[in-house]
């Protein structure tokens, strides 16, 4: 299998985890993800996860990546580089760091 068939088997394993999380999840995820870009410049799709700790979790995390990829084709969010992961179960594969093109400066009440 090619990078560009892992990559796109991935992007379709997200989208049916987004489906499976439900339309008020999704809609609810995107609206803290945009939230999310207005306010920080360079982030990762973890740290949006973290930041809306008190969120329903979706059945599957991949279905983060259906909401960025939605953000990416509203031209709220950029490629910036990938790093490695923090998260524990991830074991440090390599994540994407996004730049916001929304970002409009911190958010001083909620420090998000």
């Amino acid at each position: 299998m090619s990078d560009h068939e892992g990559l796109a088997i991935g992007h379709s394993m997200a989208e049916v985890a987004a489906d499976n999380a439900g339309e008020a999840w999704k809609a609810e995820a995107y609206a803290a993800f945009r939230r999310h870009a207005i306010h920080n410049l360079i982030f990762t799709t973890e740290d949006v996860r973290r930041a809306n700790e008190d969120m329903p979790r979706p059945p599957d995390t991949r279905a983060w990546g259906a909401i960025a990829r939605r953000a990416i084709r509203d031209n709220i969010i950029e490629f910036f580089t990938l790093i490695h992961s923090t998260n524990r179960s991830t074991h440090g594969r390599l994540i994407t760091k996004w730049r916001s093109t929304i970002y409009r400066g911190k958010d001083e009440s909620n420090n998000n």
